[in-house]
């Protein structure tokens, strides 16, 4: 965690290029998350949902910033994006809080070049083997943002303008990977989709209208928008 940190920091403060650099931090991230993912479950209840409604209010803090409520915005989305995969997988019975935390405790702790080796090996096509990839990249950087906004608030960071509209573009451009992904691979419903009806699960109305904003607007646009 110290280094991670420590790097963070350094990339907010240094980087000349931060959409380049800031992929170089993807392993560690990785590693931290299965670190801290097991660590939770050994020491509580695992409840995969109610982590996300605990997260929310704390990067809803982050707002009291001026240069950071459209990161904050944007984070919130994000999160809104990870949140509808879970649930989606939860009500369609893909995943447990029990059968993940099993999962979790009895698989050795890998990093993140064994995920790729793993991945690489699996008896699944070479186009889902990238999603999968792709998919678990785009939340590492959702991930990696969230914690670098946090690293601002707190320590008073001095970063530019830039460097946070740079955050702010990147998390929107992952979240909506993420959810474009998670629909290509079926762990999120799409707005036509007639498994919702026949299992009668909501369709999620608000999710449907961010990604419409996300087609109309584009990227760049979608995070000004939260400026207003």
């Amino acid at each position: 965690m110290a280094n991670l940190l420590s790097t963070t920091r350094d990339l907010l403060t240094s980087s000349k290029n931060l959409r380049k650099d800031i992929v170089k931090t993807t392993p560690w991230v990785f590693n931290f998350r299965i670190k801290a993912i097991r660590w939770l479950v050994s020491e509580s209840n695992f409840d995969l949902s109610s982590i996300f409604d605990e997260l929310a209010p704390q990067i809803e803090g982050l707002r009291s910033n001026p240069k950071l409520e459209v990161l904050t915005e944007n984070i919130l989305f994000a999160v809104r994006c990870n949140k509808r995969v879970v649930k989606y997988m939860s009500q369609t019975g893909t995943i447990s809080d029990d059968t993940m935390s099993t999962a979790i405790v009895t698989l050795p702790e890998i990093n993140y070049e064994q995920f790729l080796a793993s991945i690489a090996v699996a008896n699944v096509d070479d186009a889902t083997c990238q999603s999968i990839i792709d998919m678990t990249n785009a939340s590492l950087l959702i991930e990696f943002i969230t914690l670098a906004a946090v690293l601002i608030d707190d320590e008073g960071l001095k970063v530019s303008s830039k460097t946070i509209h740079d955050l702010e573009f990147l998390i929107a451009d992952a979240a909506q990977e993420y959810s474009a992904l998670a629909m290509e691979m079926g762990l999120l419903p799409s707005s036509k989709s007639s498994q919702i009806q026949a299992q009668h699960i909501p369709a999620d109305k608000n999710f449907h209208k961010e990604q419409k904003q996300l087609s109309e607007l584009g990227l760049n646009d979608f995070a000004k928008t939260f400026d207003n």
